[in-house]
Protein backbone atom coordinates (compact mmCIF):
# COMPACT_ATOMS: atom_id res chain seq x y z
CA UNK A 1 0.00 0.00 0.00
CA UNK A 2 1.34 3.67 -0.64
CA UNK A 3 1.77 5.91 2.14
CA UNK A 4 -0.30 7.37 4.86
CA UNK A 5 -1.62 10.77 3.79
CA UNK A 6 -4.69 10.40 6.22
CA UNK A 7 -4.81 8.85 10.03
CA UNK A 8 -7.68 9.08 12.37
CA UNK A 9 -7.75 7.57 15.35
CA UNK A 10 -11.10 7.47 17.21
CA UNK A 11 -12.45 9.88 15.64
CA UNK A 12 -15.99 10.98 17.84
CA UNK A 13 -17.97 13.95 15.97
CA UNK A 14 -21.37 15.00 17.69
CA UNK A 15 -23.85 17.52 17.07
CA UNK A 16 -26.41 17.80 20.27
CA UNK A 17 -27.60 14.80 20.22
CA UNK A 18 -26.67 12.99 16.95
CA UNK A 19 -23.31 11.29 16.60
CA UNK A 20 -21.99 11.28 12.85
CA UNK A 21 -18.55 9.82 13.90
CA UNK A 22 -18.52 7.58 16.51
CA UNK A 23 -15.04 6.26 17.05
CA UNK A 24 -13.57 6.31 13.32
CA UNK A 25 -10.13 5.45 12.60
CA UNK A 26 -9.29 4.67 9.58
CA UNK A 27 -5.73 5.28 6.75
CA UNK A 28 -5.83 6.75 3.52
CA UNK A 29 -3.14 6.51 1.39
CA UNK A 30 -2.16 7.59 -1.88
CA UNK A 31 -3.63 7.09 -5.45
CA UNK A 32 -7.57 6.95 -5.63
CA UNK A 33 -9.16 5.78 -2.68
CA UNK A 34 -12.80 5.83 -2.68
CA UNK A 35 -14.91 7.36 0.59
CA UNK A 36 -18.36 5.72 0.34
CA UNK A 37 -21.75 4.67 2.70
CA UNK A 38 -25.34 5.74 2.84
CA UNK A 39 -26.60 8.75 3.62
CA UNK A 40 -26.01 10.02 7.43
CA UNK A 41 -23.10 7.43 7.22
CA UNK A 42 -20.63 10.68 8.30
CA UNK A 43 -18.37 10.93 4.96
CA UNK A 44 -18.84 14.36 4.77
CA UNK A 45 -18.36 15.15 8.34
CA UNK A 46 -15.27 13.34 7.77
CA UNK A 47 -14.06 15.71 5.14
CA UNK A 48 -15.15 18.67 7.04
CA UNK A 49 -12.90 17.48 10.02
CA UNK A 50 -9.83 16.80 7.69
CA UNK A 51 -10.05 20.47 6.21
CA UNK A 52 -10.33 21.50 9.66
CA UNK A 53 -13.30 23.00 9.30
CA UNK A 54 -14.83 21.63 12.26
CA UNK A 55 -13.62 19.76 15.48
CA UNK A 56 -13.55 16.64 16.65
CA UNK A 57 -15.61 16.00 19.36
CA UNK A 58 -12.53 13.53 20.77
CA UNK A 59 -10.10 11.27 18.72
CA UNK A 60 -7.59 13.12 16.22
CA UNK A 61 -7.37 13.13 12.73
CA UNK A 62 -3.88 14.13 10.60
CA UNK A 63 -3.37 14.63 6.99
CA UNK A 64 0.24 14.53 6.07
CA UNK A 65 1.26 14.41 9.41
CA UNK A 66 -0.08 17.41 10.43
CA UNK A 67 -2.88 17.71 13.10
CA UNK A 68 -5.91 19.27 10.95
CA UNK A 69 -8.04 20.99 13.66
CA UNK A 70 -4.42 22.76 14.90
CA UNK A 71 -2.47 23.19 12.01
CA UNK A 72 -5.60 23.30 9.55
CA UNK A 73 -3.39 26.20 7.52
CA UNK A 74 -0.73 23.68 7.29
CA UNK A 75 -2.94 20.76 6.08
CA UNK A 76 -5.42 23.29 3.62
CA UNK A 77 -2.32 24.09 1.73
CA UNK A 78 -1.24 20.56 0.64
CA UNK A 79 -4.98 19.85 -0.08
CA UNK A 80 -7.48 20.64 -3.08
CA UNK A 81 -11.21 20.33 -2.54
CA UNK A 82 -14.06 19.90 -5.26
CA UNK A 83 -17.30 20.46 -2.77
CA UNK A 84 -20.51 18.66 -3.82
CA UNK A 85 -22.27 22.12 -4.19
CA UNK A 86 -19.76 25.14 -4.91
CA UNK A 87 -20.46 29.07 -4.85
CA UNK A 88 -18.60 31.11 -7.41
CA UNK A 89 -18.24 34.91 -8.22
CA UNK A 90 -20.42 34.26 -11.46
CA UNK A 91 -19.80 37.69 -12.65
CA UNK A 92 -16.04 36.97 -12.40
CA UNK A 93 -14.44 35.66 -15.58
CA UNK A 94 -12.82 31.98 -15.01
CA UNK A 95 -8.98 32.77 -15.45
CA UNK A 96 -9.33 35.67 -13.34
CA UNK A 97 -10.94 33.56 -10.93
CA UNK A 98 -8.60 31.33 -10.93
CA UNK A 99 -5.43 33.54 -10.78
CA UNK A 100 -7.11 35.39 -7.39
CA UNK A 101 -7.77 31.45 -6.06
CA UNK A 102 -4.02 30.97 -6.90
CA UNK A 103 -2.56 34.06 -5.38
CA UNK A 104 -4.58 33.32 -2.16
CA UNK A 105 -2.71 29.89 -1.80
CA UNK A 106 0.42 32.48 -2.15
CA UNK A 107 1.21 30.06 -5.29
CA UNK A 108 4.44 32.40 -6.95
CA UNK A 109 3.29 32.51 -10.61
CA UNK A 110 -0.47 32.63 -9.99
CA UNK A 111 -1.53 34.09 -14.07
CA UNK A 112 0.54 31.21 -15.14
CA UNK A 113 -0.71 28.90 -12.51
CA UNK A 114 -4.26 29.40 -13.72
CA UNK A 115 -3.63 29.15 -17.16
CA UNK A 116 -2.14 26.01 -16.16
CA UNK A 117 -4.88 24.83 -14.19
CA UNK A 118 -7.36 25.85 -17.43
CA UNK A 119 -5.23 23.82 -19.60
CA UNK A 120 -5.33 20.31 -18.00
CA UNK A 121 -8.93 20.60 -16.86
CA UNK A 122 -10.23 21.49 -20.59
CA UNK A 123 -11.03 25.48 -19.90
CA UNK A 124 -8.24 26.87 -21.44
CA UNK A 125 -10.13 28.77 -24.47
CA UNK A 126 -12.90 29.42 -21.84
CA UNK A 127 -10.54 31.60 -19.58
CA UNK A 128 -12.23 35.16 -20.70
CA UNK A 129 -15.93 33.72 -20.47
CA UNK A 130 -18.13 34.69 -17.33
CA UNK A 131 -18.13 31.82 -14.67
CA UNK A 132 -22.63 32.66 -15.04
CA UNK A 133 -22.33 31.66 -18.78
CA UNK A 134 -20.57 27.74 -18.14
CA UNK A 135 -22.77 24.59 -18.05
CA UNK A 136 -22.85 21.97 -15.28
CA UNK A 137 -19.52 20.17 -17.03
CA UNK A 138 -17.85 23.17 -17.30
CA UNK A 139 -18.44 24.56 -13.72
CA UNK A 140 -17.47 20.97 -12.18
CA UNK A 141 -14.19 21.75 -14.39
CA UNK A 142 -13.34 24.78 -13.14
CA UNK A 143 -14.09 23.32 -9.72
CA UNK A 144 -11.20 20.55 -10.25
CA UNK A 145 -9.15 23.89 -11.94
CA UNK A 146 -9.84 25.36 -8.49
CA UNK A 147 -8.22 22.13 -6.64
CA UNK A 148 -5.40 21.84 -8.27
CA UNK A 149 -4.25 25.54 -8.70
CA UNK A 150 -2.36 25.12 -6.38
CA UNK A 151 -0.74 21.56 -6.87
CA UNK A 152 -1.67 19.99 -3.69
CA UNK A 153 -0.43 16.32 -2.78
CA UNK A 154 -4.07 15.35 -2.09
CA UNK A 155 -7.84 16.66 -4.39
CA UNK A 156 -10.77 15.86 -2.49
CA UNK A 157 -13.89 15.06 -4.54
CA UNK A 158 -16.99 15.25 -2.56
CA UNK A 159 -19.87 13.64 -5.30
CA UNK A 160 -17.75 14.78 -8.28
CA UNK A 161 -20.33 13.59 -10.82
CA UNK A 162 -23.28 15.41 -9.41
CA UNK A 163 -25.71 17.19 -11.69
CA UNK A 164 -23.72 15.95 -14.72
CA UNK A 165 -24.95 14.19 -17.55
CA UNK A 166 -23.37 10.88 -18.33
CA UNK A 167 -20.52 12.43 -21.46
CA UNK A 168 -19.88 14.93 -18.18
CA UNK A 169 -19.28 12.27 -16.51
CA UNK A 170 -17.24 10.16 -18.44
CA UNK A 171 -14.80 12.96 -19.21
CA UNK A 172 -14.33 14.13 -15.55
CA UNK A 173 -13.33 10.43 -15.09
CA UNK A 174 -10.93 10.36 -17.77
CA UNK A 175 -9.58 13.84 -16.56
CA UNK A 176 -9.26 12.00 -12.88
CA UNK A 177 -7.25 8.97 -14.65
CA UNK A 178 -4.75 11.11 -16.18
CA UNK A 179 -4.29 13.21 -13.40
CA UNK A 180 -3.89 10.20 -11.27
CA UNK A 181 -1.36 9.00 -13.79
CA UNK A 182 0.60 12.21 -12.87
CA UNK A 183 1.29 11.54 -9.46
CA UNK A 184 -1.75 13.71 -8.25
CA UNK A 185 -3.66 11.46 -5.30
CA UNK A 186 -7.56 11.60 -5.03
CA UNK A 187 -10.10 10.88 -2.27
CA UNK A 188 -13.22 10.52 -3.84
CA UNK A 189 -16.61 10.60 -2.38
CA UNK A 190 -19.60 9.21 -4.46
CA UNK A 191 -22.65 7.73 -4.20
CA UNK A 192 -21.99 6.13 -7.91
CA UNK A 193 -20.67 2.84 -6.88
CA UNK A 194 -19.26 1.97 -10.20
CA UNK A 195 -17.77 4.83 -10.95
CA UNK A 196 -15.98 4.34 -7.39
CA UNK A 197 -14.97 0.72 -8.52
CA UNK A 198 -13.75 2.13 -11.93
CA UNK A 199 -11.63 4.91 -10.54
CA UNK A 200 -10.28 3.88 -7.46
CA UNK A 201 -7.64 1.55 -6.47
CA UNK A 202 -9.06 1.44 -2.71
CA UNK A 203 -11.80 1.85 -0.78
CA UNK A 204 -13.63 2.71 2.87
CA UNK A 205 -16.71 2.08 3.48
CA UNK A 206 -18.57 3.86 6.54
CA UNK A 207 -21.56 3.29 8.22
CA UNK A 208 -23.44 4.45 11.50
CA UNK A 209 -20.50 6.83 11.83
CA UNK A 210 -17.67 3.75 11.83
CA UNK A 211 -15.35 2.18 9.12
CA UNK A 212 -17.20 -1.44 8.46
CA UNK A 213 -13.98 -2.49 5.60
CA UNK A 214 -11.36 -0.35 3.97
CA UNK A 215 -8.87 -2.16 1.65
CA UNK A 216 -7.90 -2.48 -1.74
CA UNK A 217 -11.16 -2.80 -4.47
CA UNK A 218 -9.71 -6.22 -5.68
CA UNK A 219 -9.95 -7.53 -1.85
CA UNK A 220 -12.82 -6.14 -0.82
CA UNK A 221 -14.77 -7.57 -4.07
CA UNK A 222 -12.90 -11.08 -4.05
CA UNK A 223 -14.50 -11.33 -0.06
CA UNK A 224 -18.19 -9.76 -1.04
CA UNK A 225 -18.32 -12.41 -4.03
CA UNK A 226 -16.89 -15.60 -2.11
CA UNK A 227 -19.90 -18.13 -2.48
CA UNK A 228 -21.95 -15.43 -4.46
CA UNK A 229 -24.34 -17.02 -7.05
CA UNK A 230 -26.41 -15.84 -10.04
CA UNK A 231 -29.49 -18.20 -11.33
CA UNK A 232 -31.55 -17.08 -14.10
CA UNK A 233 -34.58 -18.38 -14.41
CA UNK A 234 -38.30 -17.80 -16.01
CA UNK A 235 -39.68 -16.62 -12.81
CA UNK A 236 -36.95 -14.87 -11.26
CA UNK A 237 -38.84 -14.41 -7.59
CA UNK A 238 -40.77 -17.73 -7.37
CA UNK A 239 -37.08 -19.25 -7.91
CA UNK A 240 -35.82 -17.29 -4.83
CA UNK A 241 -39.27 -17.66 -2.82
CA UNK A 242 -38.68 -21.40 -3.01
CA UNK A 243 -34.82 -21.58 -2.17
CA UNK A 244 -35.82 -19.11 0.59
CA UNK A 245 -38.19 -21.68 1.84
CA UNK A 246 -34.79 -24.21 1.74
CA UNK A 247 -33.17 -22.38 3.91
CA UNK A 248 -30.99 -20.31 1.42
CA UNK A 249 -30.53 -16.17 1.42
CA UNK A 250 -32.11 -15.53 -1.82
CA UNK A 251 -33.09 -12.74 -3.52
CA UNK A 252 -34.61 -11.59 -6.86
CA UNK A 253 -32.94 -8.50 -8.49
CA UNK A 254 -32.40 -6.79 -11.85
CA UNK A 255 -34.14 -10.07 -13.44
CA UNK A 256 -32.18 -12.54 -11.52
CA UNK A 257 -32.03 -14.64 -8.54
CA UNK A 258 -28.39 -13.81 -6.34
CA UNK A 259 -27.73 -16.54 -3.74
CA UNK A 260 -25.16 -17.20 -1.32
CA UNK A 261 -24.22 -20.79 -0.84
CA UNK A 262 -20.93 -22.78 0.13
CA UNK A 263 -21.57 -25.67 -2.15
CA UNK A 264 -22.63 -25.14 -5.65
CA UNK A 265 -22.90 -28.41 -6.37
CA UNK A 266 -25.50 -28.44 -3.45
CA UNK A 267 -27.38 -25.44 -4.48
CA UNK A 268 -27.69 -26.74 -8.55
CA UNK A 269 -29.62 -29.81 -6.95
CA UNK A 270 -32.10 -27.74 -4.72
CA UNK A 271 -32.64 -25.01 -7.48
CA UNK A 272 -33.32 -28.03 -10.02
CA UNK A 273 -35.45 -29.80 -7.72
CA UNK A 274 -37.46 -25.94 -6.63
CA UNK A 275 -37.93 -25.72 -10.27
CA UNK A 276 -39.45 -28.59 -10.87
CA UNK A 277 -42.00 -27.94 -7.62
CA UNK A 278 -42.84 -24.33 -9.04
CA UNK A 279 -42.74 -24.97 -12.68
CA UNK A 280 -39.78 -22.39 -13.26
CA UNK A 281 -37.19 -22.82 -16.06
CA UNK A 282 -33.66 -23.07 -15.01
CA UNK A 283 -31.53 -21.16 -17.65
CA UNK A 284 -28.41 -20.82 -15.90
CA UNK A 285 -26.18 -20.81 -12.64
CA UNK A 286 -23.26 -18.81 -12.67
CA UNK A 287 -20.56 -17.72 -9.99
CA UNK A 288 -21.37 -13.55 -9.42
CA UNK A 289 -19.65 -10.88 -10.99
CA UNK A 290 -17.45 -9.27 -8.04
CA UNK A 291 -18.77 -5.41 -8.21
CA UNK A 292 -18.65 -2.63 -5.15
CA UNK A 293 -22.85 -2.96 -4.70
CA UNK A 294 -22.44 -6.43 -3.83
CA UNK A 295 -19.62 -5.62 -1.09
CA UNK A 296 -22.46 -2.79 0.09
CA UNK A 297 -25.26 -5.28 -0.04
CA UNK A 298 -23.43 -8.01 1.82
CA UNK A 299 -21.48 -5.55 4.81
CA UNK A 300 -24.77 -3.02 5.28
CA UNK A 301 -28.05 -5.33 4.58
CA UNK A 302 -31.24 -4.64 4.05
CA UNK A 303 -30.40 -1.18 6.49
CA UNK A 304 -30.07 0.87 3.54
CA UNK A 305 -30.07 1.08 -0.30
CA UNK A 306 -27.05 1.04 -2.33
CA UNK A 307 -26.12 4.29 -3.74
CA UNK A 308 -25.87 4.56 -7.33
Amino acid sequence: MSRELIIAENLVKRYGDVEALAGLSLSIGGGVWGLIGPNGAGKTTFIRLVLGLIRPTSGEVRAFGADCWKESLEVRSKVGILHERPSYPESMEVGRYLEIVARLYGVPNPEGAAAEALERVGLRGHSTRRISSLSAGMLKRLGLGQAIVHEPELVILDEPSANLDVLGRLKLMDLVREMAGEGVSFLISSHILPEVQSLCGHVTLIHRGRVLVSGSIHEILSEASRDAWVLEASDPEALAGELREMGYDANARGGAVHVRADSPTRLALDAASACLRSGVELRSLNPAVPSLEEAFRRLVGDEADPPR
